[in-house]
């Protein structure tokens, strides 16, 4: 029953012993040596044609372009080759009627400028004629008012006085012979045949007298004023189509010379119109601008598209679109390769920089390739494009469209002191590191890759440095 408790507790004895004996573990270290410190950069590039020619129907009016025929993708063309054949039909039945039609714009101007020339001549002769209607008028209604009106109202009231005067010289005529026959001894037959005819005498004067009124009254009532206020009111008509015809001729003539200029330039815009049809006529045979292998499609920054959408429309019959590229002339022999570049890395890349180039298509032809140019603005978020300059390839021959791997040594140091990055540390504004023995070290660093850091002062080969901050 004692002897359990004894063996536990001399258990407990030893091992607590074992534990007091035991060393802590040494921290980790790294010893500093000069190693060859490298920094690349790897991209996907595609090989892109240097000298390419985008092959594009520009018409200035003309929108239907049917082929005939079209050269075949991938075939070598030289310069002033036909490329693509093009139904000129419906442009020529076009250009035929625009002819037409501009020649008989021609001969419509030709007698548009006579007509003006016509009215231009005339106008001042029928303006002259109206003032002549006019004066006329004027000079009539004048004449009227002075001479012919008084006259006219004298011989009205004339009239009806000359009657009344007819009458009372019949009544005294009458009166006088029955006088006369009551003293003398003519016979009672004679007298009563010469009395009846004086009183005949007095009745038709005195008739006439009453048509003398009439005429007279009507005369100065109606006639008179009706044939005033006539010539009145021609004097007014006139006058009014005189300076009617004062304003109509300047606005007409006007008018006309608008026209004729309006017509100069609709034949103008017609003639022009032609020259661009015919101008269109001549795409009808689309030719290389340039020597070089065909390509259905377009290349955007290297990358080529469009050949599924443009083969259909290169067939017979097919329909090629205005202003859309189709086929592009390319010169093999002539080479770029484009690639793009990260965010991170453009302060590594710049021009003159080199590296190597592995086609896909043949892994054992490496190219040596320069950097031409980096794209000042990004081409896609984060995305920088970088065009190379290659060098001759192998046996193989190398087309645009093809890709191929890109390795660029953007930083190279054959003894470089490059130790982990995680033994730097910050310090404040510094980098410092710690000796073996825990002694901290300000270190001025350089380039980062691949886990290390480079020390460019601070350290020397030999020095052994913690991994790991003292303490922690």
């Amino acid at each position: 029953m004692h002897k359990t408790p004894c063996l536990l507790l001399g258990g407990l004895l030893a091992v607590s012993a074992s534990a007091a004996d035991k060393k802590p573990e040494a921290p980790a270290t790294y010893k500093v040596k000069a190693v060859p410190f490298t920094i690349e950069v790897k991209l996907d590039g595609l090989f892109s044609a240097k000298d390419a020619h985008e092959i594009r129907l520009r018409p200035n009016s003309w929108g239907e372009f049917t082929v005939l025929k079209a050269v075949p993708h991938g075939a070598r063309v030289k310069k002033g080759d036909v490329l693509v054949q093009l139904d000129p039909e419906k442009i020529d039945q076009q250009i035929h009627e625009k002819l037409l039609d501009l020649e008989v714009s021609r001969l419509d101007l030709e007698l548009a400028k006579v007509n003006l020339e016509v009215a231009r001549e005339t106008a001042p002769l029928n303006l002259a004629n109206v003032e002549r209607g006019y004066q006329i008028v004027k000079e009539d209604l004048e004449r009227y008012l002075k001479v012919e009106k008084p006259h006219d109202i004298k011989s009205a009231e004339f009239t009806a006085v000359r009657s009344a005067n007819y009458l009372a010289y019949a009544e005294e005529e009458l009166k006088q012979l029955k006088k006369m026959y009551a003293a003398d001894d003519i016979t009672e037959e004679t007298e009563e045949i010469i009395l009846r005819r004086a009183q005949d005498s007095v009745n038709s004067a005195r008739h006439s007298l009453s048509g003398a009124r009439i005429r007279s009254e009507t005369e100065l009532n109606v006639t008179i004023p009706r044939t005033e206020r006539s010539r009145k009111e021609d004097e007014l008509r006139k006058r009014l189509a005189l300076g009617k015809a004062r304003t109509s001729t300047k606005t007409d003539l006007k008018k006309k010379t608008l026209a004729l200029d309006k017509q100069s330039v609709q034949h103008q815009l017609a003639e022009e119109a032609l020259a661009k049809l015919k101008a269109d006529r001549a795409l009808m045979s689309i030719k290389a601008p340039a020597g070089g292998v065909v390509y259905y499609g377009s290349f955007n920054r290297g990358v080529w598209s469009g050949l599924k959408l443009v083969e259909p429309k290169l067939r017979v019959r097919g329909k090629l679109t205005p202003n859309a590229v189709f086929m592009t002339i390319v010169d093999p022999g002539t080479l770029l390769i484009r690639a793009s570049l990260n965010e991170k890395d453009l302060r590594r890349v710049r021009a003159g920089t080199t590296g190597e180039a592995i086609p896909e298509a043949d892994p054992d032809d490496k190219l040596e390739v320069t950097v031409a140019s980096v794209s000042p603005v990004p081409i896609a978020p984060g995305k920088f494009e970088v065009v190379f300059r290659a060098a001759k390839s192998g046996e193989m021959q190398l087309v645009p469209g093809m890709s191929c791997k890109l390795t660029l040594a953007v930083y190279e140091n054959k003894k470089a002191l490059a130790v982990p990055a995680k033994a730097v540390f910050d310090d404040g504004d510094e980098k410092v590191v710690y000796l073996k023995g825990g002694k901290k070290k300000v270190v001025t660093t350089g380039q980062t890759a691949g886990g290390k850091i480079e020390v460019l002062k601070g350290l020397k080969a030999g020095d052994e440095i913690l991994l790991e901050k003292p303490g922690k």
